[in-house]
């Protein structure tokens, strides 16, 4: 993530009825991230403003993207879920943007989200029944939304946002020739999967621990929608699943080691999730080869630092290469 230059901040603040000087960071800014989080004060609180760059090269496609994101985000947060959405500039725009160099400077301001990130290490029913809660709400509202199988490009007709796409850009990434050609084999699956309505459609794609909030009876809050794709309905489900695979149970880059954990947040995930979306058990006897795929997929994402650990990574790839049954059919035997 670059800085943020001033010039920038003078330009887009007085857009959101605040002031450069008046902006706090509030998060984000690490190399890692995508953008930079600023609490600005709003009445009698706070709202914050996210800015990002994003390069002038290849500015329409990307812009197309995040256009399409952000409508997403604000249609859920407008009919009920509870999710960190884009609220209208004074100007009535869910974005605004200045061009400074050789990228075009992008905000977006929210409401400052209730509670805090939970622990991996933790165990909480309620905190999962009302994550799930918060996906079902996610995909019952999706199945209503305009797009649903793909993006459209207005002007070219090209399809965007979509699982084949994010499957070639990881293809591409991948670095280690033997769990390159397992990824290809998680494609042959996945394209003979049906394309339902009810399965199937616009989703946060990235829901695990660290993009939530979590307060007590307030709930979950859901946040970043910065990788929101369409993809099938399991796949969110799955990703889920990950805090708990990796830090609890096993099941992304070591064997499984404690399968009742798995089984127990899945019980109580899905039981808040059914309160919002009746998902075919079909799909959830699925959920191994969305795991699977988020094995692979986080494997060539932390390539860099897993290489420096030989028996971790080795044992990953194991993982990879053996594919094991992690969740099995649903509900358990």
């Amino acid at each position: 993530m670059i800085p943020v230059p001033p010039s920038v901040l003078e330009s887009l603040a007085p857009r959101y009825s605040t002031e450069a000087g008046a902006l706090a960071h509030f998060g984000g800014g690490r190399p890692e991230n995508d953008g930079v989080v600023y609490a600005y004060p709003s009445g009698e609180g706070r709202r914050l403003l996210k800015v990002m760059a994003i390069p002038l090269e290849g500015e329409r496609r990307a812009m197309l993207c995040l256009d399409e994101r952000l409508r997403f985000a604000h249609y859920l947060g407008t009919h009920g879920a509870r999710i960190a959405h884009p609220l209208p500039s004074p100007a009535g725009n869910l974005y605004e943007t200045c061009d400074h160099g050789e990228h075009r400077w992008v905000a977006y301001g929210m409401e400052v989200a209730p509670g805090a990130v939970v622990r991996p290490d933790a165990w909480n029913a309620a905190l999962f029944r009302e994550w799930g809660r918060t996906i079902g709400l996610l995909h019952r509202l999706a199945r209503e939304y305009p797009s649903w199988r793909a993006a459209v490009d207005p002007e070219t007709g090209e399809e965007f946002l979509t699982w084949r796409e994010e499957w070639q850009s990881f293809h591409d990434w991948c670095r280690d020739d033997e769990v390159r050609a397992a990824w290809g084999a998680i494609k042959e699956r996945l394209e003979a999967l049906p394309v339902e309505r009810d399965a199937f459609g616009f989703i946060h794609n990235d829901p695990h621990l660290f993009n939530l909030l979590y307060e007590g009876r307030a709930g979950v809050t859901l946040l970043d929608f910065d990788v929101a794709n369409h993809h099938w309905f399991t796949n969110d489900i799955a990703i889920a699943t990950q805090t708990v695979l990796f830090a609890q149970s096993g099941g992304l880059d070591r064997a499984v080691e404690r399968p009742e954990k798995l089984r127990g947040f899945l019980d109580f995930f899905m039981e808040g999730y059914h309160r919002e979306h009746d998902l075919s058990t079909d799909w959830l006897d699925r959920l191994d080869l969305f795991i699977a795929y988020r094995r692979i997929l986080m494997y060539i994402v932390m390539y860099d630092d897993i290489r420096r650990r030989p028996k971790h990574r080795a044992a990953w790839r194991r993982m990879i290469l053996s594919h094991p049954e992690v969740a099995g059919r649903w509900p358990a035997a």
